[in-house]
């Protein structure tokens, strides 16, 4: 489930030819600022206007140690991996757009392989101890409400709409976001998790067996364990030393003690969230259940898209018998900038 999660980061933009390493490259100009507790916080702004008063959207990315930009060194030539995602920052006309990067991950890293095989490249970035000490829900919803008090003085912000953009991973952080601080006036809660992450792990184990890859008994023996893991997750919610599916389980018990669900019904103010029909990595049934809350609740600050997607927003059918994609981005896009008007 997790290399999914990683999957995520690196295709929604792209593989380039060019060799753009540098914010100044994507139109970014680069921030930090040290706090005693959460430690040094790099952060990107949109140069584009900087100086003029314009709404602010707050871009967060999915899961892992990626930095923004990693720069592949091949036998022959190099290529270029990004993780955010550009049609956001092409928003700049209209936003001051803000990234913020990962505890202890510098905006670009460099690797050297012949492939860009995304688990080949996980295995080769480095985790600085700074990133495991750190890199979990709590570290990034405090050091997006730093960055925001030196923005507030920093930079001209329309503070009527101050949007919390929340991709995968980041989807969830976004409603944690708005419910810790309150200047985030809306949330977007894009291609993310409804119920608990632990949640889906069990049901892929019960959805193999109806799909009758592995028998009753096998699938129980896995959601067995998978039920002492968790356990064991709850039991040592700080732990760095100790990791599960390639993260520490300090990061999974900060994920999996919240659940989205339940901060976003707490909200009231508007609420723009996504689902993909074929998403694996955030499966749909987990998301539309939050869409079944809010009617329960009566609540009507919720604005939900379904598309017949992928995690990626790319739509898989048949085409005159060979397999084809069918993106859905651009729509996304149109129908979140509806919503934001």
């Amino acid at each position: 489930m997790t290399r999914y999660l990683l999957l995520v980061l690196l295709l929604v933009s792209g593989l380039l030819k060019a060799q753009p390493v540098k914010p100044e490259d994507y139109g970014l100009k680069a921030f930090y600022l040290e706090d005693p507790k959460l430690g040094r916080i790099d952060y990107y702004l949109t140069e584009r206007a900087l100086d003029q008063k314009k709404p602010l959207l707050i871009a967060l990315d999915g899961s892992g140690n990626f930095p923004l930009v990693i720069f592949v060194q091949k036998t022959k030539g190099s290529e270029v991996m990004n993780v955010f995602d550009h049609d956001l920052l092409a928003l700049s006309d209209r936003f001051h757009v803000l990234l913020i990067g990962k505890p202890g991950i510098a905006f670009c890293d460099t690797i050297k392989t012949d492939t860009t095989d995304i688990n080949h490249v996980a295995a080769k970035l480095p985790s600085p101890k700074a990133f495991l000490n750190n890199n979990g829900l709590y570290w990034r919803v405090q050091a997006v409400s730093k960055v925001l008090d030196r923005l507030m003085k920093d930079i001209p912000i329309d503070k009527h709409k101050i949007i919390a953009y929340g991709y995968s991973e980041g989807a969830q952080v976004a409603p944690a976001l708005a419910i810790s601080d309150k200047r985030i006036t809306h949330c977007a809660v894009v291609m993310g998790s409804g119920l608990n992450q632990f949640y889906d792990f069990i049901t892929a184990v019960r959805i193999r067996v109806l799909k009758k890859e592995i028998t009753e008994g096998a699938a129980q023996q896995q959601i067995d364990s998978l039920f002492l893991k968790f356990k064991d997750i709850y039991a040592h919610p700080n732990a760095t030393d100790k990791q599960w599916e390639d993260n520490t389980y300090k990061r999974w018990a900060s994920y999996c003690s919240t659940i989205p669900m339940e901060n976003l019904v707490k909200l009231n103010i508007p609420i723009f969230m996504t689902a993909g029909s074929q998403d694996i990595n955030s499966p749909i049934y987990g998301v539309e259940y939050v869409r079944l809350d809010f009617l329960r609740r009566g609540k009507q600050n919720l604005t939900f898209k379904t598309y017949p997607t992928d995690h990626f927003f790319s739509e898989h059918y048949i085409d005159d018998g060979k397999p084809a994609l069918r993106s859905y981005k651009k729509q996304m896009l149109l129908d979140f900038m509806s919503w934001i008007q």
